[in-house]
C-alpha cells in the first residue's frame, strides 16, 4: 500500500519546526502593535476625557468624595474585554497617562483579569493667595456657577492664556488683544485644571 505523504510526515518529526513554539517561546509583537493598556494614575488629572471619547464604552471613571479638606478619590477602570484598542483614549489624554503597550497576552478565565485600573487622590482646588495689593484685596465679583464649570472674574484676569493652554478639552479661548475670556460649555468637562493654573485666582469653580 502506497502512502505518498508518509515519508514527508516522518521526516518532519525529526526536523526543526517552522512555526513559533508559542507560548513556550513568545513572539515579539510588531512595532506599532496596540495591545494591553497601561494606565499611569500618577499622571492623570481625572478630567474624564478618555471616558467621553471611548467608542466601546470600555472606560469607567468613579469619584469618591473626600472628607472636608481632603481631595476626592478618582478611579479609572479599563475593560479590555470591551476595548477595541483604537488608541483614541491615549490620543486625547493631555497628560500622557494612557499608553497602549505591545503586550498581547490577554487570555483570561475571569473577567476581572481583563480589567486595568488605578486610583489617585485629586487635590482640592487651591485657595486664593493672600491679597498683595488694593486691587487683589477686593472681593471677587464672580460667584461659582454651581454646575462644576468655571467662571472668570474679568477684573482679575490678565489674559495670559495659561488656562486655555492647560485645558485638556480645548474649551477655553482667550484673546489677549481683545481682552476676552470665552468658555465653550459643550466642550468643558469641569475638571478644574484652568482654576488650578490661573496665577491670579481669577477663575472660580
Amino acid at each position: 500500500m502506497d502512502f505518498p505523504f508518509a515519508r514527508e510526515a516522518i521526516s518532519k518529526l525529526f526536523s526543526k519546526s517552522s512555526c513559533n513554539m508559542y507560548p513556550a517561546v513568545p513572539s515579539e509583537a510588531a512595532q506599532n502593535y496596540r495591545g494591553r493598556i497601561a494606565y499611569r494614575a500618577d499622571k492623570c488629572i481625572g478630567c474624564g476625557m478618555c471616558e467621553r471619547v471611548c467608542a466601546g464604552g470600555a472606560i469607567t471613571r468613579t469619584i469618591e468624595k473626600g472628607e472636608d479638606g481632603q481631595g476626592d478619590k478618582v478611579t479609572l477602570t479599563f475593560d479590555l474585554g470591551s476595548c477595541t484598542f483604537c488608541a483614541t483614549c491615549a490620543d486625547f489624554c493631555s497628560r500622557h497617562a494612557i499608553t497602549l503597550t505591545r503586550d498581547y497576552h490577554m487570555i483570561a478565565t475571569k473577567e476581572e483579569d481583563l480589567l486595568v485600573s488605578g486610583s489617585f487622590i485629586k487635590a482640592p482646588p487651591k485657595k486664593p493667595a493672600a491679597p498683595t495689593s488694593e486691587k487683589s484685596a477686593e472681593a471677587s465679583n464672580v460667584k461659582p456657577r454651581g454646575d462644576g464649570k468655571p467662571a472668570c472674574d474679568e477684573s482679575r484676569c490678565v489674559h495670559c492664556t495659561l488656562c486655555a493652554k492647560k485645558c485638556p478639552a480645548d474649551a477655553l479661548t482667550v484673546d489677549r488683544a481683545a481682552k476676552t475670556w470665552t468658555l465653550d460649555e459643550d466642550k468643558c468637562i469641569g475638571c478644574g485644571t484652568c482654576a488650578e493654573a490661573c496665577p491670579k485666582n481669577a477663575i472660580v469653580i
